[in-house]
This record gives structure tokens, sequence and C-alpha cells, in this order.
């Protein structure tokens, strides 16, 4: 299960994918505080303005984290956000995680291209696992697709019979791809918890429940009644009466009849037309 593995050990890049009507905030906390306790050294940028229960949330998180809140304030050049991101990334033995919190703001101003050369300036002089979170309602299907390739996996959050479900895609190292659904919790100490793989009961289909004539719907008479479903089962169709008659007879193997006919000689002559 892609999750319960992502608990263990965090992949090159992860993009979990929420919408208005299910927040992706709370697991992608719940994952950045669970590689911090495993050791992780953890930098979080947030560039979503961040309501009142958001400030709740982080503060009862307490581990440590650098903030670098994109306020209008501050330069939003591609450049300067670039080397926020890479500013202070010593490895100092710890497995480093940059976390974005989202990448709706910046995708507003920049190409899903430029995104991706930014992601991969970062990833190439240090070894950092990114983990962001983004609205996928924000953006047009398109530019969520594209971001399916920059990130090693995407997760989506949906809801299904009143429980969290994770579908989560994880494109490993060979190029194979693999995909899950999940359940999961999370509890107030930021923890996933219940993690169980999603298994869709299929319908049962009763073959019987249909009536036997069933037939569509129809202003003419379509079906049959007792006595001329009698009559018709005793109509026997004439391939049948001529095989049994063949089987009954002397001769039963086969034979070609020719009858030769006269020859048609046409006695006029077909030149006469030609003497004048």
């Amino acid at each position: 299960m892609i999750l319960k593995d992502l608990l263990k050990q965090p992949p090159v890049s992860i993009l979990i994918q929420d919408s208005f009507s299910v927040k992706g905030r709370p697991l992608f906390l719940s994952l950045i505080h669970n590689y911090s306790k495993n050791g992780s050294s953890v930098r979080y940028f947030k560039y979503d303005s961040p309501l009142s229960s958001e400030k709740s949330e982080m503060e009862q998180l307490k581990f440590s984290w650098q903030t670098c809140i994109f306020n209008e304030n501050q330069d939003s050049s591609r450049t300067a956000i670039e080397s926020c991101w890479s500013s202070d990334l010593a490895n100092n033995g710890k497995h480093l995680v940059v976390a974005i919190d989202s990448l709706s703001p910046l995708l507003l101003n920049w190409t899903v291209g430029e995104l991706a050369s930014a992601l991969r300036n970062l990833q190439k002089t240090t070894a950092v696992a990114v983990v962001a979170l983004v609205h996928g309602d924000v953006h047009d299907k398109e530019t969520v697709q594209a971001l399916n390739y920059i990130f090693h996996c995407h997760l989506t959050v949906r809801k299904a019979q009143g429980r969290n479900v994770c579908s989560g895609v994880l494109r490993k190292g060979s190029g194979k791809l693999v995909d899950s659904d999940e359940y999961y919790s999370i509890t107030d100490q930021w923890e996933v918890k219940d993690v169980e793989e999603v298994v869709e009961s299929s319908p049962n289909v009763v073959v019987d429940s249909l009536p036997k004539n069933a037939v569509p719907k129809s202003t003419f008479k379509l079906d049959l009644n007792a006595k001329e479903e009698e009559a018709r089962s005793q109509v026997v169709l004439p391939y049948i009466r001529k095989q049994a008659s063949s089987a009954t007879s002397e001769t039963s193997k086969g034979q070609i009849i020719y009858e030769a006919e006269a020859p048609d000689w046409d006695d006029e002559d077909p030149d006469d037309d030609l003497e004048i």
C-alpha cells in the first residue's frame, strides 16, 4: 500500500492534491510531522494565506521547521524563491525534506515548466525530498496532469462512505506505476492511523432475476401467450424435415444430376444487316 509505505520513507517527491470539499492539508502536515519524528530535517514554506484555524493547527505541531510566508511585500520572482528554497540546506547527517504549502499561488504566476525547472535545480545540488500541496479545483486539467510527470508520487484525497480515502499513484525507479486506494484517519497528535486498502465489493448479479420472456417495451405485441408458445414448438422447420427424410432414404450418398439442354442456334445471319 502506497500511503503505508510513505510513512516509512518519503520518495523523491510527493504531490498531495485536494479540493474545496476535501482538504489535503491535514494529511500534508501529518506526513511532514511523521518525517520530522523519524529524524528528518524539515523546511516548511507556506505560500497560502493562513487562516486562523490553520495557525492553531501549525502551533500544535511542535517540531523544528522554518517558515517563509509568501506575501506581496516579498520578492516573488522565481530566482528569489529558488534561492529561499535552497538556502541553509546543510545535510548534517539528516534526511532533508522541503515542504511547500502550496503550489497553487506559484502556478498562478509560473508555468508548469518553470516549476519543474525550479524543483530540478533544488534537487540537483542536494539530496532532498519535496512534499507539496496543490488545490486541484483551482487549476485546469492540463496543469494537474502535467504535475503528475514532475512528481514521483501523486496522492488525491477524497471522501467515500463518510471516510477519508487517499488515491495514490507511485512511479518507481524502473518506471513502473503502482496505484492504490486506501482509507486513513488522522489523530489529534497528527498521526496517520487506520490505513487499510479499499476493497470494492462487486454487486451480486442474480442471473434468474429477470423473467424468461423479458422483452423491451414497445407499442407492438412482442411476447407470446401459452397457446402461441405451444403452437410454435410444434412447427417443424424445413431444413429439419429435409434432413429427416434424407436420413431414412436408401440413397443417402451425395450425387450430381445433369440434364443437357438442346443448343439454341440462331438461324439468322448476323451479318445480314451489313448488306445495303
